[in-house]
């Protein structure tokens, strides 16, 4: 078995056979990264030596390694790897073997008014979320040529899909938007699980609860449904006060005071009360820690959740909440949860669950056993190849 994934927005496959990782190039980063390096260094006299300085010409140049772009999904289809590709006003889906020395790779379809997400591959189609934006996505079924055909609308957001693999329908996560007065969205509503079905042209909410997120679900061979269920707006805040609390008032009273009036010094001041910090004139801060990550609208903080779960006793901790659970559901309505702290998953046909826990990548047995496959930090869009 190959198991395919994205990680760090790079594509990788790891045969369990030869336990061997192998990264996969994407082609259409790598060109438009060096495309940037070379717009660059035609600029670059403008911008750099004793001359430029004097006439002001400076400016900061952008490392093309730290470009924003994103790998929105894959799919193994027909022995060929799909994948889709967002960076910035362009939305991409391309096809390649799976030869990391093979530089074909074939377009399915892009544009520059359409963001993609995740796909499901049946056959040669696949099953997309799509929409003029990631905040307005909906599903659609395209196939290999890129001709497509939407099936919802709507001011809400359509995720995750996956093709039932008893019927001719999708399964995905959907959610309603609040706007305010202005248009903008002011709230999300809890994510629940919908199936489309594709004979009847018609949709049927599957799974609602106003506490919880209902995320990723899939289908096995049985009919059982998988999915991923969270607490809806993510971790609830500690509303208790401890002794150890009320002890570090003044500290965290003075530290306050502090941030306030280094902020008033940055901004109107020009310059930080912290010694070597930067100023507000051009020079750039970073707005969050490098430890926080915003996954499926929750922002985790991956080095406190890395300590808690090593504290649980998890020989293989992840650095998703433990609130973040993969659950099984049977044909009755019975749930059984399978892992705790599940950041993706995929199913396999012979009814083993491979799992990501932002850490490393895990298979589960179905009696329940543990396997470690490989170390893989923020494992996601996991896809199979049998």
């Amino acid at each position: 078995m190959t198991i395919v994934f994205s990680s760090e927005n790079k594509i990788f496959s790891y045969d369990t056979g030869e336990n061997a990782l192998t990264e996969i190039p994407c082609e259409r980063i790598t060109k438009y990264r060096d495309t940037v390096r070379s717009i660059q260094q035609r600029k670059e006299w403008k911008t750099s030596g004793s001359g430029a300085n004097f006439m002001g010409m400076t400016a900061d140049m952008i490392d093309a390694d730290e470009l924003p772009v994103q790998i929105s999904g894959l799919a193994v289809c027909k022995g060929q790897l799909v994948y889709g590709v967002n960076l910035e006003n362009v939305g991409s889906v391309y096809h390649r073997s799976f030869d990391p020395s093979d530089g074909c790779e074939g377009l399915v379809r892009a544009s520059n008014n359409i963001a993609f997400g995740t796909f499901d591959c049946k056959g040669d189609e696949l099953a997309i979320s799509m929409g003029d934006s990631l905040h307005s996505l909906h599903i659609a079924v395209m196939d290999i040529s890129g001709k497509y055909t939407e099936y919802t609308d709507g001011d809400t957001i359509e995720e995750n899909p996956a093709w039932s693999a008893q019927k001719n329908g999708i399964y995905f996560s959907t959610a309603g938007y609040a706007r305010n007065q202005n248009g903008v969205i002011a709230a999300t509503s809890p994510r629940s699980i919908a199936y489309l079905d594709l004979d009847r042209s018609s949709m049927t909410e599957i799974l609602s609860d106003e506490k919880y997120d209902y995320l990723h679900v899939k289908e096995d061979k049985g009919g059982t449904l998988y999915y991923i269920r969270q607490p809806y707006g993510g971790e609830k805040p500690r509303n208790d006060i401890t002794f150890k609390d009320i002890l570090l008032f003044p500290y965290r009273i003075i530290k306050g005071l502090f941030g306030f009036l280094n902020f008033f010094s940055t901004i109107f001041g020009g310059e930080s009360l912290k010694s070597g910090g930067a100023s507000a004139n051009g020079v750039k801060s970073k707005q969050r820690s490098q430890q926080d990550i915003i996954i499926e609208g929750n922002i985790i903080n991956a080095e406190k959740l890395d300590k808690i779960n090593e504290a649980s006793g998890d020989k293989l901790a992840g650095i998703m909440p433990q609130s973040r659970v993969l659950i099984k559901r049977t044909a009755d309505g019975s749930e059984e949860i399978i892992k705790k702290g599940v950041l993706d998953y995929a199913l396999a046909d012979s009814g083993e669950v491979i799992i990501s826990n932002g850490r490393h990548i895990i298979k589960i047995a179905p009696n329940g056993s543990e396997e470690h496959i490989t170390k893989a930090k923020l494992a996601m869009n996991i896809a199979l190849m049998k």
